[in-house]
């Protein structure tokens, strides 16, 4: 396989087959409007579906005084280490700023060594739709979005119930809610590094690191880290992704 970058398209070749890969869409209408419309159609409805299920919001009048905040579709394409597409993800997300508590990489890196050393076993797992799992306490507006206006009801707005991806208070509530979980099941915070959780007993357990909505998992053993994925699955809508190959 060879690939050639260009400015808006590159092209790759498999043998004899040859394709256009468009770069990702910026807007909702240049999604649904590309030659991966099919792809980008089915993921946008993903993340409805998985928004409507959670209960994000509900459609309501605007009170008066109460400014919505705007919200926009973040399109990517995961590609994979050899370079071939993995998925195609679309992410509603507010127009707001935020921060997200992340381990250090020098932290990452000491705990990679140490599995080194002591032949720890390390898998990752992804958390989906991290930032719904929030509870919000305030109230927060927002303008319904494109694509998905309801008719007849086009004045409305969306009240969130739950935090939203950008919202400045989703990544506080997500790890607030991480932390009660975790910590409610016997598992330590490190006091000076706030992402790192660990469960020993016996000289047996795991760490976890985590880092936004992706966490790794180091354990003395594969029976270890496997509790670990069921427990972590029980309370969160988690993706597996196996033994670590690449950590971003």
């Amino acid at each position: 396989m060879f690939l050639v970058e260009g400015t808006r398209k590159s092209i790759y070749s498999y043998g004899p087959i040859y394709f256009n890969l468009e770069s990702d869409p910026v807007t909702y209408e240049e999604a649904i409007k590309s030659q991966d419309s099919a792809f980008w159609k089915e993921t946008i409805q993903e993340e409805m579906d998985s928004i409507m299920g959670n209960k994000t919001w509900k459609v309501v009048d605007l009170p008066p005084g109460s400014k919505p905040i705007g919200c926009k579709w973040i399109f990517k394409k995961k590609m994979k280490v050899d370079g071939t597409i993995d998925k195609f993800k679309a992410r509603l997300v507010a127009k707001g700023f935020t921060y997200a508590p992340v381990a250090r990489i020098a932290s990452i890196r000491m705990l990679i060594a140490l599995a080194s050393i002591h032949k720890f076993v390390i898998h990752q797992m992804n958390v989906k739709t991290t930032f719904l799992n929030g509870e919000l306490v305030e109230e927060v507006y927002m303008k319904q979005l494109e694509g998905f206006v309801i008719k007849g009801q086009e004045d409305k707005v969306c009240k969130l119930t739950k935090s939203l991806y950008w919202l400045k208070q989703a990544p506080k509530q997500w790890h607030q809610k991480f932390d009660q979980v975790v910590l409610a099941n016997g598992y330590i915070i490190n006091e000076s590094e706030k992402c790192i959780y660990s469960k020993f007993q016996n000289g047996k357990g795991v760490k976890i690191c985590l880092y936004v909505d992706n966490m790794l998992i180091f354990g003395t053993s594969i029976n270890e880290v496997e509790e670990t994925k069921a427990f972590l699955s029980k309370n969160f809508d988690m993706k597996d992704l196996g033994e670590a190959d690449v950590i971003l």
